[in-house]
């Protein structure tokens, strides 16, 4: 095999420029369209009139963003096919969310999903968690921006800073001119521009290897094709047990608590339509993420006896599916164009899915409260000016990114720390009644502390190798070797779902291991699988708000707790075998007769109607509600 550096043709250029003046088009649509409705409701929440199927496209891929194009294959070459069983946990965390996070924020209106936590504790617990969650998006859309670049750059000598400023002004653009709904429709587009790169990579692949049955033989042959490891060592780094546990911690707070998703699914009609969204969206996740599995495949047998990585071609294995497609459409120009506009469509999906979250609970968590005499059109032009704000600042930090280096690695990962915690504390308000706001404000920062305890203890004692099982790579077939395309670049990816693929099997480059020798006993708590993190986080925050609610008269005030911030879990119909007496316990004291039983689908049978001075009055531990949200209404519309 013969490496040639290779780059990309005027013809890929001009497909990747349709893409980006397609994104901005649908922006500038809605934005003329729409000109009239000057409201936040309209503005971050589509008027919640969207249809559940743009909305699914949506879900679906903005959290994939360009790792998941980039990354995935990069992950089956290295470690094989255990990361399929992602798709599983996907599935468990849609029926969850579906059945349980949905039903409760779409019945109560919200806005922000951070509302909830002031509702059910108080002010200090809803801040908190609001400031989390912005620091690490804030940390993520500047990731996301650069990383897709600088892989490109690498490889091919895309211009790297014309590649980060243009995904950044576009995503301004459309975001800033039309709000959520163009955010959600451009998403759609954006999907189809994320299959058609997938689908031609595998055609051609797999023509070039004489079918998908070759690729298949030689991934057998090479040991990749494995979803039957069922180890319940921690420490192991992919396994059965490792994913469909570990995995749906971090899954549930992407999916069920996350700001960005969340304002997609109040942006439907009804909550049968968000519901659907939900479902579809798992749908999505499937075809992208096989189609992602089955690309690594094809890379792998393409390079199975010659690895550009092992021989310096390419600085890091993120880079060569870029890499390959460079190589096997090296006749058809316009094809790798579509390989670009596919890793700039996902970039493009997750900032703007971010700049428009960060917007929304700005508006929502800060700027309301503390305004109650603004009019709803000057905080829709906050809102405007907000997106802004965020999309530069997502450019800024692409800048920063790229002076911080390997550093950065340990931001990145520390984003997908605080998943885990997040969502024990929404676990906390929904489930347990008798957990109260001191309990919830102490369980959220101990989980966020721990997780973080054991992640800078990871970087210290680094996980031995056979917990990674990573598997080998040859050399053996490679001739006419030219020289190498030189690059020292580093790339760097991060994703929302695996925190990062490289991360976890590397450290930053200042730190060193002790020797094996040195390692005290609690390194074993440190090696424990990155996947495992969010769950260890959630553990902590259970334990340690439960505790110290319990310690601070949560349960004798658990009867005041509002029934509609409350999820009577064992009132679904999965569990209608039980009686009726015993489903009663387990609502703890809550009033629930107040607002009727619930039906089979999971939700109420009547509508709520509730002011949110109501709301507020059942728990006296709560601060008053702001002014700006005295007349809030809580509403169920589903019919």
């Amino acid at each position: 095999m013969q490496f040639v550096h290779r780059t990309f043709s005027v013809a890929d250029y001009v497909i990747f420029g349709i893409m980006l003046v397609a994104s901005t088009a649908i922006g500038s649509y809605y934005a003329i369209k729409d000109r009239k409705k000057k409201n936040t409701d309209d503005y971050l929440l589509a008027g919640r009139s969207m249809s559940p199927y743009p909305v699914a496209f949506s879900l679906s891929v903005s959290f994939m963003s360009a790792v998941l194009i980039l990354g995935t294959p990069a992950e089956v070459y290295r470690f094989g096919t255990m990361y399929g069983w992602y798709i599983a946990a996907f599935l468990t965390v849609t029926i969850i969310t579906a059945e349980v996070f949905i039903p409760t924020f779409y019945n109560m209106g919200l806005s922000s999903v951070y509302e909830y936590l002031e509702y059910r504790f108080n002010r200090p617990v809803r801040l908190a968690a609001t400031v989390i969650y912005m620091i690490q998006t804030i940390l993520y859309i500047g990731i996301v921006v650069y990383a897709p670049a600088l892989a490109l750059n690498a490889v091919t000598g895309l211009n790297l800073w014309g590649a980060v400023v243009s995904t950044g002004i576009v995503c301004i653009i459309y975001s800033s001119l039309g709000g959520l709904k163009a955010v959600v429709w451009t998403d759609a587009v954006q999907c189809v521009f994320m299959l058609i790169g997938f689908i031609a990579i595998l055609i051609q692949g797999c023509i070039l290897m004489g079918g998908i049955e070759n690729v298949w033989r030689k991934s057998v042959e090479g040991g990749r094709i494995d979803f039957l490891r069922f180890d319940t060592d921690p420490r192991v780094r992919h396994s059965f047990w490792s994913i469909n546990v570990g995995a749906i911690f971090i899954s549930l707070y992407l999916w069920g608590v996350n700001q960005a998703q969340v304002q997609r699914y109040l942006s439907c009609r009804s909550l049968k339509d968000a519901k659907i969204a939900i479902y579809v969206n798992w749908v999505g996740l499937l075809l992208l993420n096989s189609l992602a599995i089955l690309c690594g495949l094809v890379m792998y047998a393409y390079y199975k006896d010659c690895d550009p990585v092992k021989l310096k071609v390419v600085a890091r294995h993120d880079q060569l599916i870029a890499y390959m497609v460079l190589d096997i459409f090296q006749n058809n120009p316009g094809m790798p164009g579509i390989f670009l506009s596919s890793v700039y469509a996902g970039s493009l999906s997750s900032v703007s899915t971010g700049i428009t979250a960060l917007s929304s609970v700005t508006v929502q968590d800060f700027m309301k409260p503390c305004l109650p005499n603004w009019s709803d059109e000057k905080f829709f032009w906050a809102s405007r000016a907000l997106v802004v704000i965020y999309g530069l600042l997502a450019i800024f930090f692409a800048y920063l990114t790229s002076q911080l280096g390997a550093i950065l690695q340990a931001a990145i990962s520390i984003m997908g720390l605080v998943g885990g915690p997040l969502v024990g504390v929404f676990t906390l308000g929904m489930i347990f009644p008798c957990a109260n706001s001191i309990g919830a404000l102490c369980g959220l920062l101990t989980g966020v502390a721990s997780t973080t305890w054991v992640f800078i203890g990871s970087k210290v004692y680094k996980p031995l190798p056979e917990f990674s099982r990573e598997l080998s790579y040859s050399t053996t077939m490679c001739t006419n070797l030219t020289t190498p395309a030189t690059t020292s670049a580093m790339m760097i990816t991060s994703s929302p779902v695996n925190m990062t693929l490289a991360v976890m099997t590397s450290s930053p480059v200042n730190m060193t291991s002790p020797a094996m020798t040195q390692r005290p006993p609690i390194a074993d708590l440190y090696s424990m699988s990155y996947v495992y993190y969010s769950a260890f986080g959630f553990l902590f925050t259970m334990v340690f708000g439960l505790g110290v609610s319990f310690a601070t008269g949560g349960y004798k005030q658990r009867k005041k707790v509002d029934p509609n911030l409350h999820y009577p879990i064992f009132d679904h119909w999965l569990f209608s075998w039980l009686p009726s007496s015993v489903r009663r316990k387990c609502w703890c004291g809550v009033k629930r007769d107040a607002i009727g039983s619930r039906s089979d689908e999971g939700h109420q049978d009547v509508p709520i109607t509730m002011t949110t001075e109501a709301l507020m009055s059942n728990n006296h531990e709560e601060s008053p509600i702001p002014a700006g949200e005295k007349s809030k209404v809580i509403t169920n519309t589903d019919p």
